[in-house]
């Protein structure tokens, strides 16, 4: 058995609790700039460079072309579906079991399904040719009329398919080696606080052209910017490419207590956390305590809650629940 490198887990860990914050400001930023802030800045590369990591450890799975070792990411995005179903109803409200047209989290697990099987069939082809390829067709997606772009994920699919391929030819200890430069690093932090003060300052422009970020929005729905679209999406492309590789420089390269064991169970927290996070906004209300007490700070105290909810949710139950629905031996490894 390889050893896990902590990097990697590290890195998974920093990413699933994006995705949850993600999700809470997602409820709340209508009502807050800053939260509407901190939305655009992950959406702008939080999915893909999770996406980017899948497709960097598919290699064993991808080469061996056994479809058994990717059905569980059916078998968990059905579970899933079922789980946010089942919770929506006892919320009272009138819940659609979105089963070909997934517009939750569920997505995502039906999109890794998807993505593998492309690469699958197509591994044996030149990768620098695929990978061009694979973008043309993402920036293609844009000028799509479907109604229904979350049909079996394929608009996400393939807009977000990149980044999986990019992982899949990626050598991983070349990134290792690549990242781990004092130089990088501070590029990394001048990059995103960069990136920050951009939708801070521009912040109708970013909303606007944060909706590409999504991968399930048309360039016709970008307003004033939709002539420009294609244009967008390949900047949006090249600021998460980026990202995703000066990200990476800043990850801890050693095991934190606390931290880094959680990264081995990404998986039960993406499928629970949306649970927590509608009790936590529909039942508990946290946003009327939260500004009752702090009316005027209210905003940052989801940033912890949202932390909290990742860290509850990688608890060893959740996770031995999700390591059953995923019954393949396929684990992150170093």
């Amino acid at each position: 058995m390889k050893k896990r490198i902590a990097l990697w887990d590290n890195l998974k860990f920093l990413l699933i609790i994006f995705v949850v914050i993600g999700h809470y400001t997602q409820q709340f930023r209508a009502d807050n700039e800053t939260l509407q802030r901190i939305y655009v800045f992950i959406y702008s590369f939080h999915m893909p460079a999770f996406i980017f990591v899948t497709g960097l450890f598919s290699k064993r799975a991808v080469n061996e072309k056994d479809i058994k070792k990717i059905l569980p990411y059916l078998t968990c995005f059905f579970a899933t579906t079922l789980i946010l179903f089942i919770t929506k109803a006892l919320l009272g409200w009138a819940p659609v079991f979105e089963l070909f047209s997934p517009s939750g989290i569920s997505w995502y697990l039906m999109s890794m399904f998807f993505m593998f099987l492309i690469t699958m069939l197509i591994k044996d082809y030149k990768p620098q040719y695929i990978f061009v390829l694979s973008l043309i067709i993402g920036v293609m997606c844009g000028f799509c009329k479907a109604n229904n772009p979350d049909f079996f994920t394929w608009m996400r699919t393939f807009t977000f398919y990149p980044f999986f391929c990019l992982g899949y030819i990626s050598d991983r200890e070349k990134i290792e080696k690549a990242t781990n430069k004092i130089s990088i690093k501070i590029t990394a932090v001048i990059f995103f606080v960069a990136i920050y003060l951009l939708i801070y300052f521009y912040p109708k422009q970013a909303n606007k052209i944060s909706k590409l970020n999504t991968a399930r929005h048309t360039y016709s729905e970008l307003g004033r910017f939709a002539p420009y679209g294609w244009e967008l999406r390949l900047l949006t492309y090249a600021i998460s490419f980026t990202a995703i590789f000066l990200l990476i420089s800043l990850i801890p390269r050693k095991k934190i207590k606390g931290f880094t064991s959680l990264g081995e169970r990404t998986l039960g927290i993406y499928m629970f956390h949306y649970v927590i996070v509608y009790i936590a906004v529909y039942v508990l209300k946290i946003q009327s305590i939260f500004k009752s007490v702090f009316p005027n700070s209210w905003a940052y105290l989801i940033i912890p809650v949202a932390i909290l909810t990742a860290y509850f949710c990688g608890n060893p139950l959740f996770n031995q629940v999700s390591q059953k629905l995923f019954s393949s031996k396929e684990k992150l490894k170093g």
